[in-house]
């Protein structure tokens, strides 16, 4: 999400709110709506985050886990598969990002040999091209 944020230009915090309001599920939005009658003001994108993360008690180890076991959808297409695989991991410590390999997102996409077979070639045209 903030990527998409920062990608579509939005900087306004009272824009970003109602963009973050739009882009999650009922339970979710109604949760963070909650807080926001509570808190009287404009919630920024962090503490939308950690009032999600607290209240689904999704913690890094569990991020890391979710990252490395994704799968990507029988009908989705790459890009939106690369955009939820990307929200898992801007949410991860340096640490734990630094743990990740290509052979995990190699993994996520093998169970659709298209996108697969074509990500692999790509890679090596990739790595023909600098030798």
């Amino acid at each position: 999400m903030k990527n998409w944020l920062k990608m579509e230009k939005v900087t306004d915090d009272e824009e970003k709110f109602q963009f973050i309001l739009a882009g999650t599920v009922e339970e979710a939005t109604q949760i963070v709506r909650d807080k926001f009658v509570e808190a009287n003001r404009i919630l920024n994108l962090e503490e939308c985050r950690d009032i999600l993360l607290e209240r689904y008690h999704l913690n890094e180890d569990e991020r890391f886990r979710k990252l490395k076991t994704l799968l990507i959808m029988p009908n989705e297409s790459v890009r939106e598969f690369n955009d939820r695989y990307l929200d898992y991991y801007c949410q991860l410590s340096t640490e734990n990002k630094a743990k990740l390999s290509v052979y995990d997102y190699e993994n996520s996409i093998r169970s659709r040999t298209d996108i697969y077979e074509k990500v692999a070639y790509e890679a090596a045209c990739k790595i023909e091209e600098k030798v």
